[in-house]
């Protein structure tokens, strides 16, 4: 009885993921919609964010090639591919805390997939990401970098990415619908993490294989998609790393759910 019933809450599971793939249209739109309305008074809109990384990433990378004595030319791509993606991944897993809590309205009332809440925060940090893009590209302009065709690698890249950060956002949103004050702790991970990956530094800058980067699954995932911009394919040990942690956290994150589904719309009152 009790293997067929956590089959049935299984099954259960995986229809909520098949359902919210099928209402695609859904929340393609109000991923759209949301970023429309956030920026709605203002007059550069969701550019403010581009605006405010290119600063960014001028002022540091002319302070951190000093401080790490790097060429100017070499370390600002590098570091603006690099920083660009760890906008999305942390902006991403910082606000996935308040996924269910923000749609608790649509949760008590609409019968809705909750995957589909989860696939509208991704659609609206990817919106993000695209303006950021320009970024990288006045830095390429800049400094005359063409990575070439080996650039069109950042899209399967990034789609490995990109589900890496559902299964993360997933299983935040279920966390944090339950236990509120994870909230800081999981801002305060994300803030230790920026400094412990290979973002502002460069990997070469550490003794042969520290440990710092072979057991840190972040500087797998940036790996992915940042070597392409750099003119770079991508390590197979970081594909193969990034592949696994794709599955295997969406299996954990599904059976969890599995396991709670009932339970989120009494959580998020």
């Amino acid at each position: 009885m009790g293997n067929l019933l956590l089959k049935k809450k299984i099954i259960t599971a995986f229809d909520d993921l098949k359902n919210a793939l099928i209402q695609y249209r859904v929340w393609l739109h109000l991923g759209y919609v949301e970023v429309k309305q956030r920026y709605r008074r203002s007059v550069l809109g969701p550019w403010w964010i581009s605006l405010s990384m290119l600063i960014f990433v001028a002022m540091m990378g002319l302070v951190f090639s000093r401080l790490f004595h790097q060429r100017l030319d070499e370390y600002v791509p590098f570091f603006t591919a690099g920083f660009l993606f760890w906008t999305f991944i942390s902006g991403s897993v910082i606000e996935a805390a308040e996924i269910f809590k923000s749609n608790g309205g649509f949760i008590k009332q609409i019968s809705l997939p909750f995957h589909l809440y989860v696939f509208k925060h991704l659609v609206r940090h990817t919106i993000f990401l695209m303006h950021n893009a320009v970024v990288y590209l006045l830095v390429c302009a800049f400094f005359k970098v063409n990575p070439g065709f080996v650039a069109l690698c950042v899209f399967p890249g990034f789609f490995l990415l990109l589900l890496n950060v559902y299964w993360i956002c997933f299983l935040i949103a279920i966390i944090c619908a339950r236990f509120r004050d994870m909230v800081p702790i999981i801002t305060s991970c994300v803030q230790i993490a920026f400094f412990v990956t290979p973002i502002s530094w460069m990997p070469r800058l550490l003794d042969q294989n520290p440990a710092l980067l072979k057991w840190n699954p972040l500087a797998y995932l940036l790996d992915i998609v940042r070597a392409p911009l750099l003119g770079e394919l991508p390590s197979s040990f970081s594909i193969h790393v990034a592949t696994i942690m794709a599955i295997a956290g969406t299996a954990i994150s599904l059976f969890i759910f599995s396991q709670i589904r009932t339970r989120i719309a009494y959580w998020v009152d």
